[in-house]
């Protein structure tokens, strides 16, 4: 119950949306940071297009890579 008295509704679906986005963000961090063609090979049919979109997006995070 609420202040005023009236039931409090919980939505379960707010949660599993941030726990999608939390997944989906920390699989794009290891794809950008982490891959070395591996992944971005098989997804995209363009070979290492991805792999150096990717290698360049490190330099643009100032991650280290080579």
């Amino acid at each position: 119950m609420s202040a005023a008295g009236m039931p409090v509704e919980k939505n379960a679906a707010f949660p599993r949306a941030l726990w999608l986005l939390l997944a989906l963000t920390l699989g794009m961090l290891y794809a950008v940071t982490f891959d070395t063609g591996v992944i971005s090979s098989k997804v995209a049919d363009s070979g290492l297009y991805l792999h150096e979109l990717f290698h360049d997006g490190r330099h643009l995070l100032g991650a280290p890579c080579h």
